[in-house]
């Protein structure tokens, strides 16, 4: 049963009849928690028009630990708190998850409503809107780029001179519309306003109007990581490094993920503090972060943090070298149960995103030899014959993965770089 008492919230074992409001359908999620919650514990909160574009109607016949799908809007809106208040009156409810980054707002104001942990909503407002982000960071003592809110190609020019410079949404995801500018004219500047301004993302977001905003950022030169850490009331209870590969050229969409990143201790500590003030300065209670920081000369610098499980397999990743169940461990986190994690890693892991020529794919070889590799644990190819290739332009546009495991950060890449390059796929 779940009671709240003075808002902390007290879970005695693992009630049979409490549901998780999952904001966001997320399919991997509900696949890794299959069988580790209770048959029909899980109902998913997810936008109508999402549910039509992504086929959804089915989904609950695909889980069993999906009771059902239930539609409301939540990306930038606040229709889904009466009906979660509709549902707890039902049946309690033990914890809100944001299954998806547009749903990170939705789920902590939710769970704030509903008196249960989570990352409150000033905290998760601030996640959603990298301008918003940047304010309360820097208030905080967190370590940004020079930036600035941009609404047109003037702008954008304005800021940047004729040096290097990042333009991208201030709340969109996948690296979508964020463009890498090595010098800026007149021409430059409409075009990346043009391709920043139209990114579009036809199954994530449904088809209502919503409002986007839009950044301009000093450009950082320096190695990328990124820092996954659960946290309870404002401390961080576990943490990991990811040293992340990011393909050259203007769109700086991650190529692999090497974890825990091989670090010497100044870094490290470097970037653990970062995360600590991180934490502090947003006013993060309880939940999960993901910061993705650039280490420049002067230190860790914040690129942005999102408060869900990370995407491109990160939490696999970190399953996998800390024999972990992440996914589980957050719903417990987010219910307020008691959770055991590790301090270090007993491997590390890897993944790399496979690439191919722009065109029609001909052929695709070599699954198998990849499958066969030691250390592989997974091979995914995303495309086939007759399907098209497009450059890379966000994550979206990467045609599968490979994820290997060994004894040291070396050895581990090696064996996913071997693993890359047994598969081609042949595009004309």
């Amino acid at each position: 049963m779940v009671r709240t008492i003075n808002q902390e919230v007290l879970v005695t074992g693992h009630d049979m009849d409490a549901q998780v409001l999952f904001v966001g359908y997320n399919a991997a999620y509900l696949r890794a928690i299959e069988g580790r919650v209770p048959s029909g514990s899980v109902v998913v909160i997810e936008e109508p028009d999402i549910i039509r574009k992504r086929e959804l109607g089915d989904a609950a016949a695909r889980f069993d630990c999906l009771d059902r799908i239930i539609p409301a809007s939540y990306q930038q809106s606040t229709e889904l708190l009466s009906l979660g208040v509709e549902l707890s009156a039902v049946r309690p409810v033990a914890a809100v998850v944001p299954g998806l980054e547009y749903a990170v707002p939705a789920a902590a104001a939710l769970a704030e409503k509903l008196g249960l942990p989570g990352a409150t909503e000033a905290a998760a407002q601030a996640l959603r809107d990298k301008a918003r982000l940047r304010e309360v960071a820097g208030a905080g003592g967190v370590r940004n780029p020079r930036w600035r809110e941009v609404f047109g190609p003037e702008d954008i020019l304005d800021f940047a001179g004729d040096g290097p410079v990042v333009v991208k949404p201030a709340n969109r995801q996948a690296s979508v519309g964020v463009q890498l500018l090595d010098s800026v004219d007149a021409a430059t500047a409409a075009q990346a306003w043009e391709r920043t301004s139209t990114a579009a993302e036809y199954e994530q977001v449904p088809d209502r109007e919503l409002t986007w905003r839009f950044l301009a950022e000093e450009r950082l030169r320096g190695p990328e990581f990124s820092v996954e850490a659960l946290v309870r009331q404002g401390e961080i209870i576990f943490e990991n490094i990811t040293q992340k590969t990011v393909i050259e050229g203007p769109y700086p969409v991650e190529l692999g993920h090497l974890l825990p990143a091989p670090l010497d201790a100044g870094p490290q500590a470097a970037l653990e503090e970062a995360s600590r003030a991180l934490v502090a300065a947003v006013g993060f209670q309880t939940g999960i972060l993901h910061a993705e920081w650039i280490l420049t000369e002067d230190g860790p610098t914040l690129v942005e943090c999102a408060g869900r499980c990370p995407g491109d397999y990160l939490i696999d990743l970190i399953d996998l070298a800390y024999d972990t169940r992440i996914r589980v461990t957050l719903i417990d986190l987010l219910a307020g149960r008691p959770v055991t994690l590790p301090r270090s890693a007993e491997r590390t892991s890897a993944i790399r995103f496979l690439a191919a020529e722009p065109g029609t794919v001909t052929a695709v070889t070599g699954v198998d030899t990849a499958k066969a590799l030691p250390g592989v644990r997974d091979v995914e190819v995303d495309v086939e014959a007759g399907q098209e290739v497009r450059p890379w332009a966000s994550s979206w546009d990467r045609a599968g993965h490979v994820i290997a495991t060994g004894r040291d950060a070396a050895a581990t890449r090696q064996l996913v770089l071997d693993a890359d390059a047994a598969i081609r796929i042949t595009t004309s």
